[in-house]
């Protein structure tokens, strides 16, 4: 039992590590950045209900992940990013500790649930989505912290008070992202279920409706405020929401079927934990094990009918994903029931792990950066890491000791690995941000305005309104006689629009925020700003 307690701080450590340390390094998204304007707006314009981004009405998404945003940003200023993103890293962690706890409960074994937790916390999505301030994360977290409630609840312990606090957070979930949680992972988890445990009785349906009635109300609770308080707006801007999410990233059924690449090292691993017949005959717990496996499959198949398709929509799937691979090994680690070509499969995947370890601590080398401290640091840990896994496999023969190799990688990546990334990726020697105008601006007591652009990690960095001028609609023209206006294309016709309106444009500079070169298609002409200085 005290054993038990050392690997659950283990898994504490390994999670605040890889969730928390560097918070602050790699550049912020657009994800984030809509959520940081909006947050900043709340807390200087008052913008705490009707939500806006550059001053505009922003009700795509719920407010509770902006309102943590603000709060932190309120305490610590809203140009530190690491505070920022500590609510979205916290809610990761707290959504790792209770999927720990919601495998422990289900299978009685400890060290199964740290296994599975710790395969959770080390995969490559869950750590970049786990970093990020966007709404994604909170939504999951509010749900699998409810659904472990809910369990207890379905199990028949404290029944009612579960029901309660499990409808309580999946209300929040819904206010994070809209349905998005219970769509992918509630539903998924109970369809499972059912297969598995059969129908419910008259009890459990009973507390299941006051649960999905509490969550109706907290979660859309806002939803129907500004319905309500500003209708033509809300349904025009639902409306769009709707179009963009049917025709935007568009992609096949098929496409989510590469969902193993997510799980990083563990690739491998998460295919053998989903090996159906196979898995279910090396466990004492075939029901269990069926629960996690049917929870997964039906994330995957729930998520794929979704036509919008990104790599991020993924994170639900990895959860339940984390417990079918730990099921194989915990088999693989305890068991020893393996025959010999099981054994040799092991072997050569463990064996590519610390390839992989030992050509990182090479490769760092070789990268275009330049090389300083973090960079001997990583290399030399990817070292140890990789002696550490073939240690472990050709002369121990003891594949534990090889797992623990492998997320000690991961850890020593979250250690010295990101301010390397951080370093590689701020790569663009042209980089001029607008914000660097500001001081200008404000020295003359005028404003920048923008045309015919959208950036908002550029809105983020600027860390002030840039009002849009809209040519068609004289409510939005400047009451300044002289300003500033920035525009992403630097095209004539552009400003002869502007100049029709009777101004005289004069050209001040161009700003480059784009953090990396090109040509990574991550450099956008969406950052780059022709600025002019306007006079009526």
């Amino acid at each position: 039992m005290k054993n038990q307690k050392y690997l659950y701080y283990l898994l504490l450590v390994v999670g605040a590590i890889l969730l928390f340390a560097h918070l602050g390094k790699l550049y912020v998204d657009i994800m984030e950045a809509r959520n940081f304007v909006s947050a900043r707006e709340m807390a200087e314009e008052g913008h705490w209900i009707f939500t806006t981004m550059n001053d505009l009405p922003r009700y795509e998404k719920p407010p509770l992940p902006t309102w943590l945003s603000a709060w932190m940003g309120q305490i610590f200023s809203f140009e530190n990013i690491g505070a920022l993103r500590f609510p979205a890293s916290l809610s990761c962690f707290l959504l790792v500790i209770f999927f720990y706890k919601i495998v422990d409960f289900v299978t009685n074994k400890p060290r199964l649930a740290f296994i599975s937790s710790m395969v959770l916390v080390t995969n490559f999505l869950v750590i970049y989505v786990g970093r990020r301030a966007n709404w994604d994360i909170y939504s999951y977290s509010f749900m699998v912290i409810g659904m472990y409630y809910f369990i207890l609840a379905l199990k028949n312990i404290k029944t009612l008070p579960n029901y309660i606090f499990a409808g309580i957070l999946f209300g929040l979930s819904v206010l994070s992202k809209g349905p998005t949680g219970p769509y992918v992972l509630l539903i998924p988890f109970y369809i499972g279920y059912v297969i598995v445990f059969g129908w419910p009785k008259w009890k459990e349906i009973r507390g299941i409706i006051i649960c999905a009635v509490i969550t109706i109300l907290i979660g859309f609770s806002w939803y129907i405020y500004i319905y309500l308080a500003d209708p033509d707006t809300f349904l025009a801007i639902m409306e769009k929401e709707a179009t963009a999410r049917g025709n935007r990233d568009v992609k096949p059924f098929t496409r989510y079927l590469s969902f193993p690449v997510q799980t990083g090292v563990w690739v491998l691993y998460s295919v053998i934990g989903l090996i159906f017949p196979m898995i279910k005959k090396r466990t004492d717990q075939p029901k269990n094990y069926m629960l996690f496996f049917y929870w997964t499959i039906f994330s995957l198949f729930f998520l794929s009918l979704i036509p919008s398709k990104k790599e991020r929509y993924l994170f639900p799937m990895m959860v339940p994903l984390a417990a079918t691979t730990g099921y194989y090994l915990y088999y693989l680690f305890y068991e020893f029931a393996y025959k010999k070509w099981e054994f040799n499969l092991n072997k050569i995947i463990f064996t590519i792990l610390g390839v992989i370890a030992f050509a990182i601590s090479v490769g760092v080398y070789f990268l275009p950066v330049e090389t300083g401290i973090y960079t001997i640091l990583f290399s030399v840990s990817a070292l140890v890491a990789a002696v550490l896994i073939f240690t472990a496999v050709y002369k121990k023969r003891n594949f534990e000791n090889a797992f623990y190799g492998v997320v000690l990688l991961m850890v020593f990546t979250g250690l010295f690995g990101i301010p390397v990334l951080d370093k590689m990726l701020s790569n663009n020697k042209s980089f001029k941000s607008i914000a660097t105008l500001k001081e200008k601006v404000e020295k003359e007591n005028t404003r920048l305005y923008t045309y015919a652009e959208y950036s908002p990690e550029v809105w983020f960095r600027y860390q002030a309104v840039m009002p849009e001028i809209k040519t068609e609609d004289p409510s939005t023209f400047p009451k300044e006689k002289v300003f500033y206006v920035a525009m992403n294309t630097n095209g004539e016709d552009f400003r002869k629009n502007l100049e029709k309106l009777g101004w005289k444009l004069t050209y001040v500079d161009t700003f480059d925020d784009n953090e990396e070169a090109e040509p990574s298609k991550n450099h956008t002409e969406r950052k780059i700003h022709y600025v002019y200085k306007v006079t009526k």
